[in-house]
């Protein structure tokens, strides 16, 4: 870390311009700032909030600020990529849930917020900052450094795979938007060249839930056809007591005794034994 005042510059132009090259993806936080601009964190905080004053710079939140594109005027401007900004502020974190599914072409119904899975305390589940929408859940540390990164643009980001994105959602149906969503979105990835009822077993295991081995089972079993092994292995993991096949729903539906599982919403194109 450069501790010379010959590194430090003086222009407020050169400052931004060195913030501008070092910030990542816009966004620059006051140890970022304090590295390249050469200056004690208690400087480039000062700096950083001069350079805001100016109108150069938007706070984001404390410590985290956002270099404004020239053309963003008196309104502010929009993050370009939402995950970086989400790593910025909910890190430790990975990419999950209906974004990760939209990212894998698991489905091609568009949601406003970015799902993201974080060990960070977060007060709100919606969360909005520089003209995104984000919806956190949490996770342990553990969980979520078992998430390896991916290119994403010039950033590595953790981001859930095909498998344990529905792992998670078979765990907790409301990160991808519901059962039904979940449905089409396991259906989806049964017919893709990707398709491996190994390692989605795998994934499954990872979660801990018993839940939702009894999700994936009965829905393999009413849904996919052709998966007597995945069913089987499914089967042999069940846990007791019954759960509901959709937690948001109120209503219990019809218990499946072979499943444990209270069936309260209506899927498509069910097979004829369902």
């Amino acid at each position: 870390m450069p501790t010379t005042s010959a590194l430090q510059p003086r222009d407020p132009k050169e400052k931004l311009r060195r913030l501008a090259r070092g910030a990542r993806g816009g966004l620059v936080s006051t140890e970022t700032a304090a590295e390249l601009l050469g200056l004690p964190r208690g400087a480039a905080t000062g700096t950083l909030l001069r350079l805001a004053e100016r109108g150069w710079l938007s706070r984001v939140r404390r410590g985290l600020y956002f270099i404004l594109p020239l053309e963003a005027g008196q309104d502010g401007g929009a993050v370009e990529d939402p995950w970086v900004l989400a790593d910025e502020l909910f890190g430790p974190c990975y990419v999950g849930g209906w974004t990760a599914a939209e990212h894998w072409g698991l489905t091609e119904q568009l949601f406003r917020s970015t799902f993201v899975v974080s060990a960070a305390s977060v007060r709100d589940t919606t969360r909005a900052f520089l003209g995104s929408e984000f919806h956190v859940v949490r996770a342990s540390r553990e969980r979520i450094s078992s998430v390896p990164t991916i290119w994403h643009g010039k950033e590595r980001l953790a981001v859930s795979d095909r498998e344990r994105t529905i792992a998670d959602a078979l765990a907790a149906p409301d990160w991808m938007g519901g059962v039904r969503h979940l449905t089409d979105c396991l259906r989806t990835y049964r017919a893709s060249k990707e398709w491996d009822p190994a390692r989605l077993v795998a994934r499954v295991a990872e979660t801990g839930s018993g839940a939702a081995f009894k999700r994936l089972g009965f829905l393999a079993e009413r849904l996919l056809g052709g998966e007597e092994a995945l069913v089987t292995e499914a089967f042999s993991r069940r846990t007791t007591g019954n759960v509901r096949l959709d937690p948001a729903v109120p209503e219990r539906g019809r218990l499946s005794t072979r499943w444990r599982l209270w069936v309260n919403v209506s899927l498509p194109d069910e097979a004829a034994n369902a």
